[in-house]
This record gives structure tokens, sequence and C-alpha cells, in this order.
């Protein structure tokens, strides 16, 4: 099992315009080890930082039903609950808290806009000049020979042909890895937690807003490294066979409303694979959301904020954030 699924999961999730492994962690460089050993040292690596990782969730528990924080001052409020942005279309996840919030807030924020027709056509010119190679270069020149195999392998269980992704940069190929995989294993993007409330949401005649551009989103995984980039798809490889288990794992902690859980799977670079990925995929997305939210005590009124559960839990998250800045959010 490895610990970078999550951040593939995670990255998958942001590209539901198109249809949740993350940058590979590392050991240290080691000049005197082939490179399949080095490989098998990290996946060893891995497994042991997931293992503990999932003890750690195992141990903690939720009040049975996904958390929702609130955010107050004397005439606004704000709901903020977490999400997953790919579910199975049979769970029931609905609570009394989460329908409250809903049919009280005049508008509903998410993430970024992946639906409507000016967000298709922001997609397609990002991914024109950012997910594709523009020199000529082909995915597969940046993989030595145990790396093609294990993108082959990966490829193979999807039947999936390797043409379709050579003209991909490393990231772009990683989250449609991942993007394959949850759909082989009965994930659903429009059963998502934000596609729900969208549906609702635009029946009940509510205003939407949001966080960040698609460029503000993407463009994150797109300026990574090429060598951050490569542990990323290789890492998404690896975990391909693996993906349905531990997205089921963090579909329980999220539904459970383990909040300590999540950040025990989610919310650390050590789950994410590097630092660089963590920071690209939470922390500085969670810095740049705090002032947005602040901002949203201005407006009287009620507002759901609805983001993917790993920005709301741990150490960095938003919740924690907004109440180092001085504000009281209830909830756990």
């Amino acid at each position: 099992m490895k610990q970078a699924g999550w951040a593939a999961f995670a990255a998958a999730a942001m590209m539901l315009v198109l249809a949740a492994c993350g940058g590979g962690g590392t050991v240290e460089d080691k000049p005197d080890l082939s490179p399949e050993a080095e490989r098998a040292a990290r996946m060893a690596e891995q497994e042991a930082l997931y293992e503990a990782a999932l003890a750690a969730a195992e141990a903690s528990h939720g009040a049975g039903e996904p958390a929702v924080w609130t955010l107050a001052d004397e005439d606004t409020t704000i709901y903020i609950m977490g999400t997953v942005h790919l579910l199975r279309p049979d769970l029931d996840w609905r609570s009394d808290e989460i329908d409250t919030a809903l049919a009280e807030a005049g508008t509903l924020v998410f993430e970024a806009d992946v639906s409507s027709q000016e967000a298709a056509r922001e997609m397609m010119q990002f991914i024109s000049t950012h997910a594709v190679f523009t020199d000529g270069r082909q995915l597969t020149s940046l993989l030595d020979a145990s790396e093609q195999a294990e993108l082959q392998a990966a490829l193979d269980y999807l039947d999936y042909p390797l043409g379709a992704m050579q003209t991909f940069r490393p990231w772009y190929a990683a989250v449609n890895l991942s993007v394959l995989q949850m759909k082989k294993d009965g994930f659903d993007p429009s059963a998502g937690v934000e596609q729900v409330l969208e549906r609702e949401g635009k029946a009940a005649g509510k205003d939407f807003a949001y966080l960040e551009t698609i460029e503000e989103q993407l463009g994150r995984f797109a300026n990574l490294p090429d060598d951050e980039q490569v542990d990323f798809l290789i890492s998404s490889a690896e975990s391909v066979e693996e993906g349905s288990e531990m997205l089921d794992v963090l579909v329980s902690e999220w539904e459970d409303g383990d909040v300590a859980g999540l950040a025990a799977l989610m919310s650390n670079p050590d789950m994410m694979g590097s630092q660089a990925v963590y920071d690209a995929l939470l922390k500085e997305r969670n810095q740049d959301w705090v002032p947005k939210i602040e901002a949203m005590l201005d407006a009287p009124g009620t507002v759901l904020v609805a983001v993917g559960a790993g920005h709301l839990a741990g150490d960095d998250s938003v919740i924690a954030l907004l109440r180092a800045q001085g504000h009281e959010v209830e909830g756990p």
C-alpha cells in the first residue's frame, strides 16, 4: 500500500471536468543501489508509513457523520464542511446538519468552478499549455527502464494504451491514471458531494462562488519540477491496483466525521509522499483560502463552504488557520 495514493486521489478529484499516486516518498540517495533496489527500499518505507497512519486513524473515532463547522458573527453564518469529490453511488452520507446548512445557505462556495462552459474553456486552455508537452518530448523520455515498466504494468491493469498518454506531462498522466483507476473501481464523479450539492443548489436558485480558478488550482502541479512530477506518476502507477482499498478507508473516515483520522491519512507530508506535493495540494491552498473565507464575514447572510475533507484536518488545515487568526469556529 503506497501512502502517496492519497495525493493522487485528491489531485484526480480536481480534474472532475475531464471525467484522489502523489509525489513519491523518497529514501535518502544511495548511489550504490540499483534503481530497482532504491524503489524496493522506498516502497518498504511507504508501507511502514501507511500502516502507522492507518493504525492512528483506526484508533480515533468521529461523531458518526461527516463533520460540519460553523463560523459566525452578528449577521453572517458560514458553514464549512469537508467533502469527497468522487463516491460510490449507493453511499448515503447525508445528515440533518448538512441538510440544515444547505437549506439555510444563500450561497454555496466550492474550491473551483468545474461545471460551467467558461470553466470547460479554461480547462481546455490550461491543458493545451500546461498539461501536455509542447516541445516534442514524450512522457517516456523522462522515465528510466524500471519506471517505464511500472507505468506499463499500471496501464495494462487499466487496459489503457501507453500511446494515449505519451504527450502528457508526468503530473497530468498521474492524475489520469488515478481517474481511470477510481472509475474502474466504481467511484463516480456524479455521486461526489459537490456535484450533489450543486444540483440541489441550482434547483433551489442559490448563488455560487469559488475559492480559486482552475489555473490557480492545477498550476501548482504543473509548476512542480520534472523529477517531482515523475515521482508523482510512478507512485500513482505503484498504487493503482490498491486504490479502491485506500479510497474506501478514506471515505469511511470522512463518513464517520473522524477529523483526527483524516489528518493522519491525508494532512501530513509523509502521507502525501513529499513536502512539495503536500504544499501544492493542501498547505498553500489552505493559506490562500483563509482570507477569502474571512472576507465572507463582511456580507450578511448564510454561506456553505464545501471543500475536500483533507483541507479541514490537521495542523495546516483551514480550520486550524482560522482559529489561529482568533476566530471561534464551532465543530470538532
